[in-house]
């Protein structure tokens, strides 16, 4: 085993200007200590996979058009890390492009493939009683779907 990163004296040089930044914004980490409260670790809570860590694809078009997306939130079963449903979390974020097209697509792209996709937008995340509602008949909706 061979710890790759130096210590801070001997940093290399790298023509790209590179910072380190957290993962999930404030907002989506409040969200994650949420999803992992109330699971009790009964699944597994991926954050932020690419689409194509997600789904096959089975041609150059079809890659190109996951390739450089990622859902928020993936919550898969333990025993097998089955994909079980999505969580998108919106906020009025002004970074988002085009979110109308994009999440169009996303929608789609889960509604084909037969896993539940829930967004949640970010003022209904302290409701907890409808998150756990929403949750639970999302993952009964995909564990109906895998049992046929």
């Amino acid at each position: 085993m061979q710890l790759i990163a130096p210590n801070r004296e001997s940093r290399v040089s790298h023509e790209h200007l590179y910072t380190p930044k957290a993962l999930l914004n404030p907002s989506e980490a409040r969200f994650h200590a949420c999803l992992v409260s109330l699971s009790q670790n009964r699944c597994r809570i991926l954050c932020k996979p690419q689409l194509t860590d997600v789904f096959d694809h089975h041609d150059g078009i079809g890659f190109n058009k996951i390739s450089q997306k990622h859902i928020d939130f993936l919550i898969c079963r333990n025993q097998d890390w089955m994909p079980m449903l999505g969580i998108e979390l919106d906020d009025p974020s002004p970074d988002r492009i085009n979110p109308r097209v994009r999440d169009g697509f996303v929608n789609e792209l889960f509604a084909c493939t037969g896993i539940p996709l829930i967004r949640i937008h970010v003022c209904e995340v302290e409701q907890v009683e409808a998150l756990v509602e929403k949750l639970s008949v999302a993952w009964r909706r995909r564990w109906h779907i895998l049992e046929s």
